[in-house]
Formats: C-alpha cells, structure tokens, sequence
C-alpha cells in the first residue's frame, strides 16, 4: 500500500486524503453540472457544496469514535485526521441534515437538488474508496481468492480488497443512475435510487469486511444502517410518487374536444 503519495520535509501529501478531495472534486463537478441542465441556482448550490464538506467530515469522524473509539471522544482526537478514521454513513446522515435546513433557507427546492447529489455521489464514493485501499484502512477478512491483497495492518496472509468491492459498486451505480434516469417520474428518485442501491451493495460487503464488529442479530453498525437506507428511500419513494408537486411532467390526461 501507499499511505504517502509524496513525502517532503515540511510536509507529506497523504493518498487517501488526495483522492477524497478527487472524489468530492469529481462529485461537485457532475452535481453542478446536473444542476444546470434543470436550471437550479448552481452558485448557491456550490456553496452550499463547500460548507457541506466540513459538515460531512465532522459527522462522517463523530459517527467513527462512535463506533469504534467512545473513549476517543476528546477534543484533540476527534481533530487527528491524520490517523484516519471516517464513516460514509456519518458523513451523509450529517449532510442531509445540513442540506434539507440550507436549501430551506436559500428557498431552493429540496428533491431536484438531491437528485444532482445523487448523480454526482457514486463517482466520489469510486475514488474515496480508492484512497482507502492505498491507506491499507477499511480491509477484509481472509481471502483465498486470487486477487486477495495483503494489508500490513490486518496481520500476515491475503484479505478482501473491501474498499475495491465498494470502489466498483460505487461506478456500478454511478451507471445504473445514467439508465434509470430516463424512467424516473418525480424529483428525488435518483437520489433515493443512490442511497438504496448504496445501503443494497454495503450490506454483503460488510460480510468481508474485518474490522467492523457486530452490533445486533449478529449485523455490523453498516448493514443496519444499510437496511435503513433501503428502507427509508421506498417510504420517500412512495410518499412522493402520491404527490403532484414533485412531477417531473404534469399529469397528461385526455381531453374530450367533441361538442355535444
């Protein structure tokens, strides 16, 4: 692995924070671009984009200590980024709350914009992911498999590329979305479609993943929170598909032109 891409004498350059900047980098530029296409204000969406990222990390980093470190819960640790230590989940439970009170604010309707986040989401889970590996964080359990990798931090013998398999469902999504986005009827199903596909793809991975303890009915913090993903898009999904206001197209139905 390659924790440090470049190391110089005042300072290292670290892979993994390289490619969550890429990835993010990558995710605002098709957000933005989305939004263009259906006339949103891209300038008030690009800022809150920018405070989004701050928001993200502190929840994506108060979610880890949660998990895995409690006693970590101090000032001077929660800040050591360094070490590593973020959690997806937290980052987007933390970003939904920020977004839903942001775009209320500036009047700026909620589900068209989640939509170009959900189109923009994957690619920057792709490249994220990415940095994991290089770190040598977020490995798997053994693996007798042929593309097994070794990672220093996991002990001696070959384990599931974890943080491969969810680079890959992150592109595999990223293109079911290009599909599906010709079918969609109302404003918010991207979005929801991202985030049940993403809990759907976390939940089997989890099973190789190594260092994620198991919380309830013998499933990890991920997969729960996975099931509840799943569960909460096909409520929204339902909800919103009963409510006009989020057509993409008004309801077309024939008329009679006949004079009686």
């Amino acid at each position: 692995m390659h924790p440090i891409l470049l190391s110089t004498p005042w300072f290292n350059i670290y892979t993994y924070g390289l490619l969550i900047a890429a990835g993010y980098t990558a995710g605002t530029f098709i957000i933005l671009r989305e939004a263009g296409r259906v006339g949103l204000n891209r300038e008030a969406i690009f800022d809150m984009l920018i405070i989004q990222l701050i928001v993200g990390i502190m929840g994506s980093r108060l979610l880890f200590l949660l998990e895995y470190n409690p006693e970590k819960l101090t000032f001077s640790d929660f800040f050591a980024f360094e070490q590593g230590g973020l959690t997806f989940y937290g980052s987007v439970i933390s970003s939904f709350i920020f977004d839903l009170l942001y775009l209320k604010a500036r009047k700026i309707p909620f589900w068209p914009v989640m939509d170009c986040i959900g189109f923009g989401l994957p690619l920057g889970i792709m490249l994220a992911r990415l940095g994991c590996f290089f770190n040598g964080c977020c490995y798997g359990t053994a693996c007798s498999y042929a593309w097994g990798f070794h990672f220093e931090n996991a002990g001696p013998g070959l384990q599931h590329p974890t943080q491969l398999y969810e680079s890959a469902s992150g592109l595999a999504i990223f293109i079911i979305l290009q599909y599906l986005r010709r079918f969609r009827r109302n404003h918010g199903e991207m979005f929801l479609a991202c985030m049940a596909l993403y809990g759907f793809f976390r939940f089997f991975i989890e099973f190789w993943r190594a260092e994620n303890p198991a919380v309830l009915f013998g499933l990890k913090l991920s997969q729960l929170l996975g099931i509840g993903a799943i569960v909460f898009s096909f409520v929204a999904w339902k909800l919103i598909d009963r409510s006009r206001q989020y057509r993409l197209m008004p309801d077309q139905t024939s008329v009679d032109l006949k004079q009686s």
